[in-house]
């Protein structure tokens, strides 16, 4: 090799065997390594098939996964925690590379590190050493002594962050010896080591250094060799897991969950075993990093019911990995004494429990939060289709869906009382007026819920107010499903609601729709179209903000209200709509908006979906929390634009007593107040 200018020699004072034993041992780690990669390709195998195409849209997959995976976005969305997390994983790119060069010139004979150059990557590897220990210093703080609730202190990341630091710490050390014992003349360039040389190898002779040296350099490729090994059994496999789960993503809307095709004929329509997940779930079970951010924004889990988002993976990713523990470590095997056959529990009963299964409203929080896209809807779904096959669910679930699959709304009302609202207001029904422009849904809340009849009531007011072209189903209107969905009822969402609003769209014509829950806007605008029903879907808040903005709705009354508004989960974070509501409102003179501390994006669940307007759950109500955070922005009204949430706070204020001094209003009733 020529001679350098400014450089160093590599593999300084190791003997000629050296790099045999570094590429045998190499050998052998890349060996275990790939083994620990196929026995989880093999685990992910279990599974069953994906029922969605996983790979369309592959300049978007690999736009998300450079912003996501490589750019950390969401990580960075937690400061704290996101720059501790950057200072490790940019050290591990830029190390990886520095040793990548390390490696081209010695095995290829080319001169890289040399000159200028050799500055430079002398200042990379320097800092960024630094920067590593930097974030494995702030990690064991964080994780140990101020621990934010949603981290664990697991021994294996405990270990983990120790193992990464004693690398770390022995690579500046072997840097440090080398300049103790060679004295380079642009030692200044590696100002960490170089200022540690004088201290730490004061007083000893060269012999004694470049021993020190010669024990650092190997105590220093084993430590790094076996945690390249482990990464295929340790939490470090989110590594590639977490890139290969943002890439997988999923391409439908939001808002949408995964549907079972050809339910009739699907013996296994949800999950009771773990390899009934697909193989994406199980691979997306190993891409959690446990750092609780689900957790943390998941509204069941605030009040105290026994739900864990981060829990429902992890419980996976352990029953998923269950045999590569016990192929390692046969002693961790539990047998029964009396038959010798392995202790295994029912994975969707006792390693994942009914109650938290149940207690998930499927506000979208954790998935927003999820720093890897793991789709956990869609897995806790699964598991409640599991059980309705099964026939185990709740009393109150079972209630609920009979209700629903008897009578066509899940109050259990007679058809008949659908258009009891309509009583002594001008109300076009399609069946006699043949054209119109928006047919308006209802919905079982609108219709049924007396509280929620006076918000159907204003919006009739408003629309022929505005003189909008429209008709309503009446009697023909049914459940659109969407609560017999989340549920788990695959069946009766698809083979009965969704065929008989589909047959009256068609008769009707139908092409656009304006609802007022959230709830049927998301199912008719992301489900509908997976069964072949396309239409045009605009939600009230929206309509009234547009109507206004044209002229023709104009709001003049003042209506003295301080008001904290609330987003609906299935408005906002399912379908993005967060200002039109708003907007409405502040056309409205007097209404002064208080933002409450979790809004828009971050806005906290009122504990109403995914069933559990219709269910009792052990723990807290979601509701009072959420009105307790209303309160706490000194409002007298509680604003909002679903008739779940309005139900849920009008439920809270009756609880605290306090229905002579707040109020809780829909948007379209306070735009009627102020006509």
């Amino acid at each position: 090799m020529p001679s350098k200018t400014i450089g160093r020699e590599i593999m300084w004072n190791l003997p000629h065997p050296a790099a045999t034993i570094l590429y045998a041992l190499f050998g052998v780690v890349l060996f275990i390594l790939a083994w620990g990669v196929w026995q989880r390709v093999e685990a992910y195998r279990r599974g069953r098939a994906e029922r969605e195409n996983r790979l369309d849209d592959l300049r978007g997959r690999l736009r998300d996964t450079l912003r996501m995976a490589v750019g950390q976005e969401r990580v960075l969305n937690r400061r704290s925690g996101g720059l501790i997390h950057l200072c490790i994983y940019s050290a591990f790119i830029v190390l990886f590379i520095v040793t990548c060069l390390v490696a081209v010139e010695y095995d290829l004979g080319v001169v890289i590190l040399d000159g200028n150059f050799y500055i430079v990557f002398k200042l990379f590897a320097e800092t960024f050493g630094l920067l590593l220990l930097a974030g494995v210093a702030g990690a064991l703080v964080r994780r140990y002594l101020f621990r934010p609730e949603g981290l664990t202190r697991d021994p294996e990341d405990l270990l983990q962050l120790l193992l990464i630091g004693a690398i770390g710490v022995t690579g500046f050390l072997i840097e440090t010896a080398r300049i103790a014992a060679t004295r380079p003349a642009i030692a200044p360039v590696s100002y960490v080591s170089n200022a540690l040389a004088p201290v730490l190898f004061s007083g000893m002779s060269f012999q004694e250094i470049v021993s020190v040296h010669k024990a650092l350099w190997w105590g220093h490729l084993l430590m790094a060799f076996g945690w390249i090994a482990t990464v295929p059994f340790s939490k470090m496999v989110h590594f590639g897991a977490g890139t290969a789960s943002v890439f997988l993503r999923s391409s439908r809307p939001k808002g949408a969950l995964q549907p079972v095709p050809d339910i009739e004929e699907e013996e296994k329509p949800g999950v009771a075993a773990v390899e009934d997940f697909s193989w994406k779930q199980l691979l997306s079970a190993d891409a959690c990093t446990k750092c609780g951010r689900c957790q943390d924004e998941c509204p069941a889990y605030a009040a105290e019911m026994p739900l864990s988002p981060r829990e429902i993976v992890l419980k996976t990713r352990e029953e998923l990995t269950r045999d590569i523990r016990f192929s390692l470590v046969p002693s961790l095997e539990q047998v029964d004494k009396a038959t010798g056959k392995r202790i295994e529990p029912e994975f969707a009963r006792e390693v994942l429990t009914p109650d938290e299964i149940w207690s998930c409203t499927t506000c979208r929080a954790c998935m927003q939060a999820c720093p890897v896209l793991i789709e956990h809807i869609d897995m806790i779904v699964d598991v409640r289709r599991g059980y309705v096959a099964a026939s185990k669910v709740p009393d109150s679930v079972r209630t609920a869906l009979r209700k629903m699959g008897d009578t066509g709304n899940p109050w259990g009302l007679p058809q008949d009382d659908r258009i009891a609202w309509a009583a002594g207001l001008e109300v076009p029904y399609a069946s006699e007026k043949k054209e119109f422009e928006y047919l308006y849904w209802v919905g079982c809340a609108g219709a049924y819920d007396p509280r929620n009849q006076k918000v159907t009531r204003a919006i009739v007011s408003l629309l022929n107010r505005a003189g909008v072209s429209w008709a309503t189903l009446g009697l023909e209107e049914m459940c659109c499903g969407e609560s017999a969905r989340r549920m788990g009822e695959e069946g009766l969402f698809q083979l009965g609601m969704v065929q008989m609003v589909k047959e009256v769209f068609e008769t009707y014509r139908v092409r656009k729709v304006i609802t007022q829950c959230p709830h049927c806007f998301n199912t008719f605008r992301n489900e509908y179209p997976q069964f072949g029903v396309d239409v045009e879907v605009v939600h009230h808040s929206v309509l009234i903000r547009d109507l206004i903005a044209q002229g023709r709705l104009s709001p003049r009354k003042a209506v003295k209200l301080s008001l904290a508004f609330h987003d609906s989960c299935y408005l906002g974070r399912h379908n993005d709509i967060y200002e039109a509501p708003r907007e409405a409102i502040g056309a409205i003179p007097g209404v002064a908006v208080n933002e409450m501390e979790k809004n828009r994006e971050e806005g906290f669940c009122c504990g109403a979906g995914g069933g559990g307007m219709w269910m009792e759950l052990p723990g807290k109500r979601i509701n009072h929390l959420r009105f307790a955070q209303a309160m706490r922005t000194g409002a007298n009204a509680v604003g909002s634009a679903c008739p779940y949430c309005l139900t849920m706070f009008d439920d809270a204020i009756k609880f605290h007593n306090l229905e002579e001094s707040v109020q809780a209003k829909d948007v379209a009733e306070l735009v009627a107040e102020s006509m």
